[in-house]
């Protein structure tokens, strides 16, 4: 029914659901008969049609020549969803081509590693790395540009050159070479359970619309068994269907009476035409055209119910594999696994409490499993300079070990990275709350006032914060400042 829109031929249908022809014909038939579809001859074959989304079904049944879209041998670069197009029609002084690959490593920089920006592998040793930055280096260094005109390529162009250095640096130097790939293995550990909510929506999508095709595929079965109640006439191909007009809403019709006896539908009738006397045999009344409709209309809702009902069954079906999967997990100590599994389960049937228990549950060991990990990312980031990601590590981090330190350092890289100060506020809050005498706790949670204009506040935390630490210089320098109004 899915497939039913008003412009698609039976044969599309069948193609489209991926079901045999015949069967989709005997479903169809059975359907017009139920008043659930009618079908049209509104369209001729060779008339214009519709533009039809592209679907991924695969199928053997399509006629005709399959004809390759130019369009669809240019490659796809990930980058390309990262930014406007029309940067690359920036009149610049340089050519497309490289215009094109600058905006797609610049796009790129947070998602590539050192080893994928200088396009080496992670085993080459410290004379390939070498070779292959003074190769990528060509194309990205300013130096190279001089005197052209940059406009907002110049920016791009010094944020990658700096990106390379940073990991010419960092991989022919062996001590900073280990601590960035032990940064990667941690990376590893954690990427699982930061798996992005849309990939798991993505994921139960595709089990969705696997369940809707069995359950069509299902009720085309059992509806080819039947022998059709109503045949189209011959002749009448292709047939171009569509939704019939809601069986709900129906031209109104006086109820149909039924007369006690022959005597009595005489008499009133007579009343209706004036009292003329009739006799004779009654003619034969016909079923009321409601009576068609209200039956159709029951029809048509068995339907649908037992098409819903096989689909829910199949959720819950599907949810208790999940469910066995994440038992299996947490009984060999993969908390990672047993979460991914749990989410899925719950997005399959969101309203059991059973299943968001053992997420809840689950998601614990993980995050616990997992905290140092991420405390290891958030150091490395800050040392780095990456306050930005190292905030976010950190805020991984307190779930598996919530102390005053990892929430300190979360909210001092948020508010020194500029992101969002409600957060950061937070945690410095929280911070506070669990160390009320650490001066570090309370000097970060003023400054975090300060940046979001409540100088009376951050007055006040420095204020105490000059009480655990009277020789404190800064302390006192901030409290002149802001009794002066200069903060």
């Amino acid at each position: 029914m899915s497939h039913v829109d008003g412009v698609s031929r039976e044969s599309e249908i069948a193609d489209e659901a991926g079901i045999d022809s015949q069967a989709v014909s005997n479903t169809l038939d059975q359907l017009a008969a139920l008043g659930a579809i009618r079908f049209s001859a509104s369209l001729a074959t060779d008339s214009p049609r519709p533009p039809r989304a592209a679907s991924g079904t695969a199928s053997a049944t399509r006629i005709g020549p399959i004809i390759e879209d130019s369009s669809a041998s240019e490659p796809h670069h990930p980058a390309a969803a990262l930014y406007d197009a029309a940067e690359l029609d920036e009149v610049v002084e340089i050519e497309s081509e490289r215009k094109r690959v600058i905006l797609d490593t610049f796009y790129r920089l947070d998602l590539l590693t050192h080893y994928q920006l200088l396009r080496v592998e992670t085993s080459a040793d410290k004379r390939a790395i070498k070779n292959a930055y003074y190769q990528v280096v060509n194309v990205f260094h300013p130096d190279r540009y001089f005197g052209k005109s940059l406009g907002s390529f110049k920016h791009k162009l010094e944020r990658v050159f700096a990106r390379l250095t940073e990991a010419h640096d960092a991989l022919t130097r062996a001590a900073p070479r280990a601590e960035y790939d032990a940064y990667l293995a941690s990376l590893n550990q954690t990427r699982a359970l930061d798996q992005p909510e849309a990939a798991v929506r993505e994921q139960v999508l595709a089990i969705q619309s696997q369940i809707e095709a069995e359950a069509l595929a299902a009720a085309a079965a059992a509806r080819a068994a039947a022998p059709p109640t109503t045949s189209p006439a011959a002749g009448s191909s292709p047939r171009h269907l569509s939704p019939s007009p809601p069986a709900s809403s129906p031209t109104p019709s006086r109820p149909a009476q039924q007369p006690v006896d022959a005597e009595a539908r005489r008499r009133a009738l007579a009343r209706k035409l004036g009292g003329r006397n009739l006799s004779g045999p009654m003619p034969a009344v016909s079923a009321p055209a409601s009576a068609r409709a209200d039956t159709q209309e029951r029809a048509a809702d068995d339907l649908k119910r037992h098409y819903e009902q096989r689909v829910t069954q199949a959720r819950v079906e599907r949810a208790e594999r999940y469910l066995v999967n994440a038992r299996a997990a947490l009984a060999s100590k993969d908390p990672i696994s047993a979460t991914n599994a749990l989410r899925i389960a719950q997005s399959l049937v969101p309203n059991d409490p059973e299943i968001g228990a053992r997420l809840e549950q689950a998601q614990n060991e993980a995050e616990a499993l997992l905290s140092n990990h991420y405390l290891a990312q958030a150091q490395y980031e800050e040392r780095e300079g990456r306050l930005l990601e190292a905030s976010r590590s950190y805020a991984k981090a307190t779930r598996g070990s919530p102390n005053a330190r990892t929430f300190e350092r979360a909210a001092y890289c948020g508010l020194m990275a500029g992101s969002d100060l409600r957060s950061a506020g937070d945690f410095a809050r929280r911070a506070v709350a669990l160390s009320p005498d650490d001066v570090q706790t309370r000097v970060t949670l003023a400054r975090i006032y300060v940046a979001a204009g409540m100088k009376q506040s951050a007055l006040a935390e420095f204020e105490r914060a000059a009480t655990l630490a009277p020789k404190d210089d800064t302390i006192r320098d901030w409290i002149r400042r802001l009794k002066r109004g200069e903060a």
